[in-house]
């Protein structure tokens, strides 16, 4: 059965140093040029700081770091993909996660999207096939959470 317009999602395929992640298109804000972060002392290595964007101070995190993975930065085509919040009681409007290079514009339905059965890391629902292109599923709800308690936690302690 072919899928009609209604069958599909437009995502974006965001890649990373250690994975592509798959995001519904309108869980992106935007994407941005690198920017360098200001850094939060004592933070996990995964939060890489702030960044300022259209004037509110939102955190910024390497989701490869969060995972476990061993990345180093110098990325060539390192661009910055705002999220939305998808919480409303997380405490934030936005954070941005870190990226190793441009992000690719899918349709995806059932047809095209393929589950692996290689498991993902904690918080990951799933990994699948969209063509050619591995891409991992993240739990968007719980890393909204995990981001927004931790630099809460940093707020609190520095008090800004």
């Amino acid at each position: 059965m072919q899928a009609t317009l209604q069958d599909t999602v437009r995502t974006l395929i965001i890649p990373m140093q250690g994975c592509n992640l798959l995001l519904p298109n309108v869980a992106v804000a935007e994407v941005v040029p690198y920017m360098q972060p200001h850094e939060i002392d004592g933070a996990p290595e995964w939060l890489l700081g702030t960044i300022s964007w259209r004037g509110l101070n939102i955190p910024l995190i390497s989701y490869d770091r969060m995972q476990g993975l061993d990345v180093r930065n110098g990325l060539v085509q390192a661009r910055i993909a705002v999220i939305n919040r998808i919480r409303p009681d997380s405490g934030l409007s936005f954070y941005a996660v870190v990226m190793a290079g441009i992000p690719q514009l899918k349709r995806v339905s059932g047809d095209t999207l393929q589950e692996m059965s290689v498991e993902g890391g904690a918080g990951d629902p799933g990994t699948v096939q969209v063509g050619d292109i591995a891409a991992v599923i993240p739990d968007l709800d719980a890393l909204e959470l995990a981001v927004a308690q931790v630099y809460h936690e940093y707020s609190r302690q520095t008090g800004s």
